[in-house]
């Protein structure tokens, strides 16, 4: 199976086709109100989903961000870990999204979300 977006976290390297990015890890914002903000400010450009990883790469599905702001109070705003660690038990439906962010070259804001379930 070919998957033409995929992140691989050690080297920070976003694969889009035939392109190679390398990418800045940029601090998470201290609360979720936060990155709300920065979701709806249109600050972050780029925003991606992470359902499954395949050996050390996260392969990842572009995002509507006006589809994210759209579905953030139901599904997005409550299921957001802003930390490295959390119990999927503290979530309700049993899923959650570990967040990171990211800079590209040209210093677009990239948000990558990790569902965990």
């Amino acid at each position: 199976m070919n998957y033409s977006i995929y992140f691989e976290r050690e080297g920070n390297i976003l694969y889009t086709g035939a392109s190679r990015i390398q990418l800045e890890v940029l601090p998470l914002p201290d609360s979720i109100n936060e990155l709300e903000q920065m979701i709806c400010s249109e600050s972050i450009q780029t925003l991606y989903l992470s359902t499954y990883q395949i050996h050390d790469r996260n392969i990842l599905e572009p995002q509507s961000i006006s589809d994210i702001r759209s579905q953030w109070n139901e599904s997005y705003k409550s299921h957001i870990v802003l930390s490295n660690e959390s119990d999927l038990d503290d979530f309700q439906d049993g899923y959650c999204f570990f967040a990171e962010l990211f800079h590209d070259p040209l210093k677009n804001k990239i948000l990558i979300l990790y569902q965990a379930h």
